[in-house]
Order: structure tokens, then C-alpha cells, then sequence
């Protein structure tokens, strides 16, 4: 008896032992699955969690870890088998129900998982967890029975609230409750002003119901939370850019701040190339573009910054980029087709056309790169392979009206099948009869038939559509001379003159020396009054910024400034400082001329008054008219008298070039780089003379105000 009693009792000292030995070596196990879990190794946690079961198969708490990791790496099965246990092992905790049901939605049983939260919710009405994940399963099938569940859920969780409202803004949404989204989202932004996502949906609310204000003031908020979020910069932006804003100031404003988070932003990079060709301001266009992400692998951007390069002027660069483009996207025709007119832009007429019909062999009806094709073949000589291109064109689309024009003028101007040139033309006016440039066609058809007084009709409605065609203007003078109007005729090729490229006027300066010996005596001078007059803006409202550079005795000083006329006859120069603060004015109003004092060291401020307000004055005479001849001029010497001055035109007769006024003789006025805009012709500089002293001002055209558009006319 006493050596069984011994024998039980080592039995039990060793089994305690044994047992105590398993715990620790369990817990190991466990402890080592819990770090490999927090490290992302998965697989091996799992694996060291499935050691722990097998030598602990009782521990509850070890199989709903498991299963939680289960189903958080997609391994449903073996997760549904630990769910089994663990409700069978404790089924009076809530907690294990709303993992049961978690594992029964994983497999897709919807039925099973609301049955299970549901029963965990039965054992403990305060499992919020289980409230939640009803909340969630019903979101999709009844948002209104979703809502329910997540104000049960909120008064057991209210540190909570923010991400309730939102998600039953989300609900709201899905039932079309626009009150109820708004109201939730304004909720979820009390409850924690610093949650970007009620704040992102509210804005993009208020978007969707164009309260563009309120949508911005939403966004706005949101960049002091998220002071360095491109993609808020630039949804901002474009909202400035869109109908609803249009405000490309602002716009510009925060896709600059993008910009300078990130230079190669393919958004931002975009939308401030855009804004600068708004401004017609390419090298800065081209500058935004050419760092863009973008141009790696989209071919509109290259395309985009070519055409940036082409109208800055940097035709070299536009066609070594689009060449490259195009070993890079050989298949791109779009690009075949921009780098075609790269090429004939400067000068390689040959390889154009080259390019261009390999691109309408690839795909021959490919309208814009064969109509191209003609063109350039036309120009360079090559009118068979024009002609049967534009045909081609005509065949496919009877009613193009510009291959019709295109076509019927080509052949016009060289005599060729002017019967059939002028059915070309015609189809073409009946299709746009207010086409300028297809009336003229039909005038000079017409005036190759022999046909004058159906020219001059034609004529007369092509300058009256298009004012600023040097061709049309040159048909014009040719058909009124053939009609033996000489002094129209006479105007018209002055104007294609003054409307050329000055390094091809060569054609209508000769014209123009041949109608002189052809028109009435003493006509000349009259028509040379109407001329100046018709291109002059003399009294008519202008603004402009400008630059003045003065140089007293070798010293060289610069200013920006102002220049304003108002007719009749006011007119103001403002000298501005740094920060466009104004430092000296001189203005005349009414014939009374207003000057602010100078003073400073070394400068005779009465001889600087004088002089300022005899340029004053000058400047006030140009923008006034007061050089204009006011009968017509004896041009022997092209110069003439203009009241007190003596005003004298260039070689072309086309412009005052310098002007003196007999008040004061020392004082020299030379006007000169004129240029055109609205068709009236103003000097880009204005440069006096004087003893010692020399003033040039310069105005900006990229910063003028003139409304003025000139509809030029013919004397009758």
C-alpha cells in the first residue's frame, strides 16, 4: 500500500511537470508566431500558431488568433475549420460569434455571418463589434437598415462619431439622400476637424451640385491639413480653370505650388504650359512642359511641347524632338504628321512630303497629311501629284470645300482648266459663302476668264470678310487695275504691301512703282493723306506699359512706365519705381500740361522741365494725330508739313520716321520698329534727340490695351 501511494504520487509530480514543460514550450510558440506576425512574415506565424494548437489544443484564445490570420491572408478554409472550434469550445462569448461570422461572410455564407452577429449581439447588446459588422453587411442590400445599425453602434462608441457620420454619409449617398450627405459629412468635420475624408466628400458634394464656392472653401481648408498634396493643388486648380470658376490667376497660383513640390507634375506641368500659351508668353509654355513625367511616355505632350517650341521660334529644337518621337513611336502618324510640317516650315519641302506620303500609305484616308501633301506639292511646283491628291480628297468627301477651293485656285492661277477651276470654286462659295479667302478664289478665277466686272463683285466681298490678307489684297489690286480704277488699285497693293512679310514686299513694290506712272496727276499725294490716315490709331483710346531708358552725359538710367492717351486729347507718361510706385508724372489734359517736380542732385530742373515737357508734348501730338498731313503732302523728299512739324517718312513711304518740331529744333522725334495690331500701325519705340541727352521710350506689346480693329477700304 505505501509503495502505490508513492508510485501515484511520482506519477502526478511527474505529470505536473510534464504539463508545465508543455505550457512553456506553447507559449514559445506563440509568442514566436506574434512577432513573426507584426513582421509580415505570415506564413510562419501561422505555422508557429499551428505548433501551439498541437501541443495546446484547448487554447481558445490561441485558435482565434489564428484565424484572424488567417482570413487576413486569404486562407479561408482553415480558418472556417479554427471558427468551428472556438464556438463549439465557448459558445456563451459574444465575441467568438462575430468572428464566426466574420469567417461565414469570408466564404460568401451572408446568411450565416448576419446569423452569427446577430447571435453575439443577442449574448451582449453592447458587442459593438457585431453592431458594426451588421452595420457593414447591410450596407449594400438595405442602406436604411445599415444607418439603424450604425446609430446603435454610435451611442456605444461616440469617440467614434467622426467615421459613423461619414460612413452614413456614404449610405445617405447610395439612397440619393443629398440631406442626409450633408448633414452626415458636417457631422463627421465637427467631430474631428482634422479627418480629410467627410471634408474631400463634402467638396466633391458641393462639385457635383455646382456650388463651386462652397466646394473651394472645402478644398481650401483641407491644404492647411495637407500642406504638401499635389493632387489637392491640382484638383483646385482646375477647378479655377473650369466654366464654373474661370479664374486662371488663382488657377495658376496653386498649380505653381504643386510645381514647386514636384517640377515634373505631369497636371501642374500641363495646366501652366496652358495658362502661358493663354498668354501667348511660348518659351514660358515650353519651359512649364518640357520637365514634364509626361513626355516619357505620352506623345500628345511631345506634340504639345513642339508645337510650344515652333512658336517661340525654335524650329531646330521642335523637329530634333519629334524626329526622336518618332523612332520612339514609329506607328504614331500624328506625330509622322507634325514633323512633316516641321519640315516644310523650314525649308525641307522634300522630306515633308516624303513623310506625309508614308503616312497615307499606311492610311490612305488620312484627310489632314494627304490635303498636306497637295498643298505642299502644289507650292513646290509639283501640280500633277496636287491634282490627284485633291481629287482623291474630292472623290471621298464631294462637299470638302477646301480641297474644292484649294483645287479650282491652283489650277486658276497658272490657266489651267479654268472652266472646271471656276465649278471647283463656285461649289466651294455655295458651301461657305462667307469665306473670304474662297471668294477671292472665285474673283481671281473670274478675272482669268476675263470676267472684270464679276472680279470686282467678288472682290469687294473678299476684302470684306478678310482686312489682313496680303494675297487677297494683291488680287484686289490687279482686278481694279484691269478695270482702269488705278487710285483703288494703287491702295489695295499699298496695303498687301504693308500686310507682307517684309522680305517678300519686293513683288508689291514693283507693282506699286508701275501704278504710279498710270494714275491721274497729282493724285499720288492724296491717296499717300488716306494711307497714313487709314493705319493711324491718332485719337483713339490706348494704355500701354513701357520701358524708359535715358542717357545724360554717359550715364545710362532705366525705368518701367506707363503711357496713356484719351481722346480728344489727354495724355499722361507715368515714371514708376521699384514695387510699381510712381515716381514722376507728366500729364496734359484740356491743353494744360501738369508736371511733377525733380529734384535731384546735379540736374538743372528747369532745363529737365523744359525738355520733359516738349517730349511730353510730342508724344501727346503722336497718339493725337497731329503728324497726320492734314491735306495732301508734297512728298519731294518724303517729308512734309504737319502744322508746326516737319514730319518725314521712310524710303517705302509707309511711316514717319522722324519728326521735328519748328518750336524747337534741337529736339529730334524718331518713331521707328513699328508694328501692326488691330491693323492700325504703331513704333514700338520712341526715341527723341536732344543736346547731350537722349530719352527712348519702349512700349510693351504683350501689355498694351487697345481695342481698336481697322476695316480697311478702298476710295471709290
Amino acid at each position: 500500500m505505501k509503495k502505490l501511494i508513492c508510485s501515484v504520487l511520482l506519477f502526478a509530480c511527474c505529470r505536473a511537470a510534464a504539463s508545465a514543460a508543455a505550457d512553456k514550450e506553447a507559449y514559445l510558440h506563440f509568442m514566436n508566431g506574434m512577432v513573426l506576425e507584426r513582421k509580415g512574415s505570415y506564413d510562419l506565424a501561422l505555422q508557429e500558431y499551428r505548433r501551439t494548437m498541437a501541443i495546446d489544443p484547448e487554447s481558445v484564445f490561441v485558435y482565434k488568433q489564428a484565424l484572424n490570420l488567417a482570413l487576413h491572408i486569404g486562407k479561408v478554409e482553415e480558418a472556417a475549420q479554427w471558427a468551428e472550434y472556438v464556438v463549439k469550445a465557448d459558445s456563451a462569448t459574444a465575441d467568438n460569434w462575430v468572428l464566426y461570422g466574420n469567417v461565414r461572410w469570408a466564404k460568401g455564407d451572408l446568411e450565416g455571418a448576419r446569423s452569427a452577429y446577430e447571435k453575439g449581439v443577442e449574448l451582449d447588446p453592447a458587442a459593438h463589434e457585431g453592431i458594426y459588422q451588421l452595420a457593414s453587411l447591410w450596407s449594400s442590400r438595405n442602406p436604411e437598415k445599415s444607418i439603424g445599425y450604425l446609430g446603435k453602434y454610435l451611442e456605444l462608441r461616440p469617440e467614434d462619431s467622426a467615421e459613423v457620420y461619414y460612413q452614413m454619409a456614404v449610405l445617405h449617398n447610395m439612397k440619393g439622400n443629398a440631406a442626409g450627405v450633408e448633414e452626415s459629412l458636417l457631422k463627421s468635420k465637427a467631430a474631428d476637424p482634422y479627418y480629410p475624408q467627410p471634408r474631400y466628400m463634402l467638396g466633391d458634394f458641393y462639385e457635383a451640385r455646382s456650388a463651386t464656392a462652397a466646394a473651394l472653401a472645402e478644398y481650401l481648408e483641407l491644404t492647411e491639413l495637407e500642406p504638401r498634396n499635389k493632387d489637392l493643388y491640382n484638383h483646385i486648380g482646375s477647378i479655377y480653370t473650369s466654366p464654373a470658376a474661370v479664374n486662371l490667376d488663382e488657377a495658376e497660383k496653386y498649380f505653381l505650388k504643386t510645381y514647386a513640390l514636384d517640377r515634373t507634375d505631369p497636371v501642374a506641368c500641363y495646366w501652366l504650359s496652358i495658362i502661358s500659351e493663354q498668354r501667348r508668353d511660348f518659351p514660358a509654355a515650353a519651359a512649364f512642359l518640357e520637365g514634364s513625367a509626361a513626355l516619357k511616355e505620352d506623345p500628345d505632350a511631345v506634340l504639345r511641347l513642339a508645337y510650344y517650341y515652333t512658336q517661340a521660334g525654335g524650329y531646330k529644337r521642335a523637329i530634333g524632338m519629334l524626329e526622336k518621337a518618332a523612332m520612339k513611336w514609329p506607328d504614331n502618324t500624328e506625330i509622322a504628321y507634325f514633323l512633316a510640317l516641321g519640315y516644310d516650315d523650314t525649308g525641307k519641302a522634300k522630306k515633308a512630303v516624303e513623310l506625309l506620303k508614308g503616312i497615307i500609305r499606311r492610311s490612305p484616308d488620312n484627310t489632314e497629311a494627304r490635303m498636306q501633301c497637295a498643298v505642299i506639292s502644289e507650292r513646290e511646283g509639283d501640280m500633277a501629284t496636287a491634282e490627284e491628291h485633291f481629287r482623291y480628297l474630292l472623290a471621298k468627301k464631294p462637299d470638302n470645300s477646301n480641297a474644292l477651293n484649294y483645287l479650282g485656285y491652283s489650277l486658276a492661277d497658272r490657266g489651267l482648266k479654268l472652266e472646271e477651276a471656276q465649278g471647283f470654286i463656285e461649289r466651294a462659295v455655295a458651301l461657305e459663302p462667307a469665306n473670304g479667302a474662297f471668294l477671292d478664289s472665285l474673283a481671281w478665277v473670274r478675272y482669268r476668264r476675263g470676267d472684270n466686272a464679276g472680279a470686282l463683285e467678288a472682290i469687294r466681298r473678299a476684302v470684306a470678310a478678310v482686312h489682313d490678307d496680303p494675297v487677297i489684297w494683291a488680287h484686289a489690286g490687279d482686278i481694279y487695275a484691269a478695270a482702269g480704277s488705278y487710285p483703288a488699285a494703287w491702295t489695295a497693293w499699298k496695303y498687301s504691301w504693308l500686310l507682307e512679310q517684309p522680305e517678300k514686299r519686293g513683288k508689291a513694290a514693283a507693282r506699286l512703282r508701275e501704278l504710279a506712272g498710270k494714275l491721274p496727276a497729282g493724285s499720288l499725294p492724296a491717296l499717300a493723306q488716306a494711307y497714313l490716315r487709314t493705319f493711324s490709331p491718332a485719337g483713339m483710346e490706348f494704355s500701354s506699359f513701357a520701358k524708359v531708358e535715358g542717357k545724360v552725359r554717359g550715364k545710362t538710367v532705366k525705368f518701367d512706365a506707363i503711357v496713356h492717351f484719351s481722346p480728344p486729347g489727354d495724355f499722361s507718361l507715368t515714371v514708376m519705381g521699384p514695387l510699381m510706385v510712381p515716381l514722376w508724372k507728366a500729364k496734359t489734359s484740356g491743353g494744360v500740361m501738369e508736371m511733377d517736380e525733380v529734384a535731384l542732385k546735379g540736374l538743372d530742373a528747369g532745363a529737365f522741365s523744359y525738355w520733359a515737357s516738349l517730349i511730353t508734348g510730342e508724344l501727346r501730338g503722336w497718339f493725337a494725330g497731329d503728324h497726320l498731313p492734314a491735306v495732301p503732302p508734297d512728298l519731294d523728299g518724303a517729308c512734309y508739313a504737319a502744322g508746326p512739324r516737319e514730319v518725314c517718312l521712310d524710303k517705302a513711304l509707309a511711316w514717319p520716321e522722324q519728326i521735328r518740331n519748328s518750336a524747337e529744333k534741337r529736339l529730334v522725334f524718331k518713331p521707328g520698329n513699328y508694328f501692326l495690331r488691330g491693323l492700325y500701325l504703331f513704333p514700338q519705340t520712341f526715341e527723341f534727340k536732344l543736346p547731350l541727352v537722349s530719352l527712348k521710350v519702349t512700349l510693351d506689346g504683350r501689355q498694351m490695351n487697345f481695342d481698336g480693329v481697322n476695316a480697311l477700304n478702298l476710295p471709290q
